[in-house]
């Protein structure tokens, strides 16, 4: 019944979330893409190195992945400002507007590795502005009960798009001889998930809080009652908008209209450095350096062929998309935030940790037939890191960021953390390949210690949000006091109960008068 319910509500999700499958697609496309042997013919890269043993390599696979994450930086500060302007719908279909010029420039790039580059740089703009902006639309239009369930989808579209990458990839290594049409073809095909979200963006409403922001009360009730499956007068969506009326108003006395006030005040300064802070640690997890290189990482843990590398890879993206699914049904509304981000970090130390240290004490020997029991052990070390982070650190933040701001600074806040998140992801996908070509086994060394150190930092500084409302949070951060907001909201329930009965009042006359005449 819930789930009938909550139709409209799964239904914005889906759509608005293929920003986070081309996200997560993006990613996965290329880390493959460059290790197959047709892709390093066409743009002249040493044939016959594995992982990240050649220089040469490693220079140009940082440069094919890191521009794209320099894009979403710059797509992600511009969306921050454009969606507070312009509302979250338009701004989501003109990001994925400048994503799929980004994949059109990559399809056709051939010989000209410039081309790639700039294609990586357009399609980030797109896919950072929609980082900023996806999450805060499906946040506003979530039942409080199921917005961390929903909200999370984020990471599970994400690591559906990746996996789907990666399995895409070994299957043309697989069945398409090498050639150029063996790349291009797992290239091209982001453009047809980023063409169906552009249409399906068209079909839905904008979100009630950012129209009641900007005063279009009406719109916003109609836009509520819609997605929530019910009348514009019923009880459930009348206390709702009286919910966000009151937030709305209470910001705007507060600061006077000023929004820059309000992220200095204390409640609210919290909140933004967490949000920093919690994108900033995301990135230090050392995910992305597998995510983004994992048939390179594999390659440099023991796997030999690219082939077998490929196919490693799609096992470990297929752990990840049941994992993160099997969390975000049982674990992410029953065990809360905090709780997940402590143990998921402990528990991502620990595999980073036995990582490092089998891999110090049993390097891969490159002329070995097979795969060796040690390699064998760092896999499944890889695979047990990546469990634990799908159930913590993957979809967590992204839900808790974009439920702890007030409506009003909701596009700054996310956008704050989108853009966090693109900054340090540049940075870790930068010297991961030159990490791992100088220091080896000390990168994972690195990253079990900042995972150790993200684990006590939740566990000091990160408040528990699990099924509070959106506007409950400034009684959390301490913005509001509990009867204050409660005497606000009686004031916005009473103001739309006199609107609705005005309304009923006008018909009767008009009807009345239609009689008369």
């Amino acid at each position: 019944m819930g789930l009938f319910k909550n139709r409209r509500v799964y239904l914005l999700t889906a759509v608005a979330y293929s920003g986070s499958l081309l996200f997560g697609y993006d990613t996965g496309v290329m880390g493959s893409v460059l290790a197959l042997d047709s892709f390093k013919k066409d743009f002249g890269l040493p044939i016959g190195k594995t992982g990240f043993a050649s220089a040469r390599n490693a220079y140009i696979s940082s440069n094919v992945v890191s521009l794209l994450t320099a894009g979403c930086f710059f797509g992600a500060i511009a969306a921050a400002f454009i969606n507070e302007a312009i509302g979250r719908r338009p701004t989501l279909m003109a990001f994925c507007s400048v994503f799929l010029v980004g994949a059109a420039i990559q399809t056709a790039a051939h010989h000209e590795i410039g081309l790639i580059y700039a294609g990586r740089v357009v399609a980030g703009l797109g896919i950072g502005g929609m980082s900023a902006v996806m999450s805060v639309y499906v946040s506003e239009n979530c039942p409080a009960r199921q917005r961390g369930r929903i909200s999370g989808l984020f990471q599970e579209f994400l690591v559906i798009g990746s996996t789907f990458a990666y399995w895409l990839d070994y299957g043309v290594s697989l069945h398409i001889p090498t050639s150029t049409k063996q790349w291009r073809v797992p290239v091209a095909i982001q453009m047809i998930p980023g063409g169906l979200m552009l249409i399906g963006l068209c079909f839905l409403k904008e979100s009630p809080r950012w129209l009641t922001k900007k005063g279009k009360h009406q719109e916003a009730a109609a836009s509520l009652a819609h997605v929530r499956c019910e009348t514009i007068d019923h009880p459930d969506v009348i206390q709702e908008l009286a919910e966000i009326r009151a937030s709305i108003e209470e910001e705007l006395n507060a600061t006077e209209g000023v929004t820059w006030k309000e992220c200095l005040q204390p409640g609210m300064r919290k909140r933004f450095i967490l949000a920093f802070l919690i994108m900033f640690w995301q990135q230090f997890s050392g995910t992305n350096s597998i995510g983004y290189y994992a048939p390179e990482i594999f390659e440099t843990i023991g796997v030999a062929s690219s082939k077998t590398s490929l196919f490693a890879t799609g096992v470990y993206g297929t752990v990840k998309v049941v994992a993160t699914a099997i969390f975000l049904l049982v674990g992410i509304d029953q065990l809360g935030r905090k709780k997940a981000l402590v143990i998921g970090g402990a528990w991502m130390s620990a595999m980073m940790f036995i990582l490092a240290a089998v891999l110090a004490t049993n390097p891969p020997d490159p002329t070995a037939p097979g795969v060796s029991p040690a390699s064998i052990g760092m896999i499944v070390m890889i695979y047990l890191y990546v469990v634990g982070y799908s159930a913590s650190w993957g979809p967590t933040p992204w839900v808790y960021v974009s439920e702890i701001f007030p409506t009003r600074l909701r596009g700054y806040g996310v956008g704050l953390a989108a853009t966090t998140q693109w900054l340090f992801n540049f940075v870790i996908t930068k010297i991961t390949p030159l990490a791992i070509n100088a220091i080896g086994w000390r990168t994972f060394l690195m990253f079990a210690i900042f995972c150790a150190s993200m684990s006590i930092f939740a566990f000091f500084f990160v408040p528990e949000t699990k099924r509070r409302s959106l506007e409950e949070m400034d009684i959390l951060f301490g913005a509001v006091d509990p009867e204050t907001r409660m005497h606000d909201i009686e004031s916005a329930k009473a103001e739309k109960m006199l609107e609705i009965e005005q309304t009923e009042e006008a018909d009767v006359g008009v009807l009345e008068h239609g009689t008369k005449h």
